[in-house]
């Protein structure tokens, strides 16, 4: 199958690599299909790519802030958009973009927003290829690696209470080393997403501790047994204070995790995404 990947390049050097669209690029190549990937910033962005010649074409969600991105309403191949931050507000810009564009599918990866038949809940994942377990020293018992956002308040406390070390704003294989050096991971997702860093902390097999949200159950994540979920700041503290006398079960919890991982790392969304088009 040939396919055509669109979003646009990395604004950042040091995380390039693990742009959804070389991470799946990757993950097409190696699951034996031709992938391409074209937008803003790649090397061969001024020659637009011939459309019909492809089996799939996925447009991952872009900021287009200069009206880069083509109405691909006229393109007869297979289109799928993949809306990544609709919890962030922007439900209604994709939404927008997946009639205008004709699109057969709008993929979600926060499942709240599914609310068609043409609507397909398609997760986050990781990249298996440069997120992994490294054997390095476990410094420190919490850490956080990441964007305060608008988790900060509740950052900085944990910070001040538990000693948790701060890594805001570490990327690319420097933000790798940062979750591998944690016992635990503390995450916070923004609103009711399950972000990258859940997947990116099991893959690292490093122990996730985060908020509840229903779709971590359906995603095989188990509190007690492969990660830690909070409902309240009064449980997060709790689970915190039981996590600052660390002991060998909470190591195979992190362990258990990492075999969780398996299932969500872009080699198994590649799967998924074939059986949606098929």
């Amino acid at each position: 199958m040939k396919v055509l990947i669109i979003q646009e390049n990395g604004r950042h050097d040091k995380n390039r690599h693990l742009r959804e669209c070389f991470s799946l690029q990757r993950s097409f190549t190696k699951l034996g299909h031709e992938c391409h990937v074209w937008g803003l910033g790649h090397e061969w962005f001024m020659e637009h790519p011939a459309w019909d010649s492809y089996d799939l074409i996925l447009n991952i969600e872009n900021y287009d802030e200069i009206g880069w991105v083509p109405n691909l309403k006229d393109v007869k191949t297979t289109k799928f958009l993949w809306s990544i931050d609709a919890h962030c507000g922007m439900e209604h810009v994709f939404n927008k973009t997946f009639i205008e564009g004709k699109y057969d599918k709008l993929l979600h990866s926060t499942k709240d927003f599914v609310k068609e038949d043409h609507h397909v809940w398609f997760p986050n994942a990781y990249d298996d290829n440069f997120i992994f377990p490294m054997d390095i020293q476990k410094e420190n018992t919490f850490g956080f690696c990441g964007n305060f956002v608008n988790r900060k308040e509740l950052i900085l406390k944990l910070n001040r209470d538990f000693g948790m070390k701060l890594d805001i704003f570490v990327i690319g294989d420097d933000m790798v080393r940062a979750i591998n050096s944690y016992r635990c991971h503390f995450n916070k997702n923004i609103a009711n997403d399950i972000n990258y860093r859940s997947f990116e902390t099991i893959g690292c097999g490093t122990l996730l501790l985060t908020n509840y949200n229903p779709q971590y159950d359906e995603l095989g994540f188990i509190h007690g047994k492969n990660c830690f979920m909070y409902r309240n700041e009064d449980h997060l503290y709790e689970i915190m204070r039981e996590l600052s006398e660390w002991n060998e079960d909470h190591d195979k919890i992190a362990l258990s995790g990492l075999k969780l991982s398996e299932k969500h790392t872009y080699d198994e969304r590649v799967k998924n995404l074939l059986e949606i088009k098929n």
